[in-house]
């Protein structure tokens, strides 16, 4: 039954959707992440440097989004337990100065001991 998950979760990483918006200005909502197989998705919205998770698969597993913005030393998990469908955001408003470059990753967990399971391959990013 593991190697059968394993064998699914590769052909998933393969299957990943992956979007990302660009603008001319300093500021720049990043695409969104999903994963349809894994059952997350995951965006950034630079007003108010929001983090949306959002659970898309009713599989038992939470949702979460790895927050990583290194040059202020962010490194932080936006657990969504809510179940399918339902989507959890996060702002972190001043935190994060105009212009930084912000990087998110949309990913599935276990919410009780706070262990992520997978994430999708590489971060997406967006700009404060």
């Amino acid at each position: 039954m593991r190697l059968r998950y394993a064998a699914a979760a590769a052909a998933a990483s393969a299957a990943l959707i992956l979007t990302t918006a660009t603008s001319a200005s300093a500021h720049a909502d990043g695409g969104s992440v999903v994963d349809p197989t894994r059952g997350s998705a995951a965006w950034f919205k630079h007003d108010g440097d929001v983090f949306w998770s959002q659970d898309t698969k009713a599989d038992g597993h939470s949702a979460v989004t790895r927050v990583y913005v290194p040059s202020v030393g962010i490194a932080d998990n936006l657990w969504n337990p809510d179940g399918n469908g339902a989507a959890r955001y996060k702002s972190y408003g001043t935190a994060i100065p105009e212009g930084t470059t912000v990087y998110y990753q949309a990913c599935i967990g276990e919410h009780g001991t706070k262990q992520i399971l997978q994430c999708t391959p590489g971060w997406a990013q967006g700009r404060a």
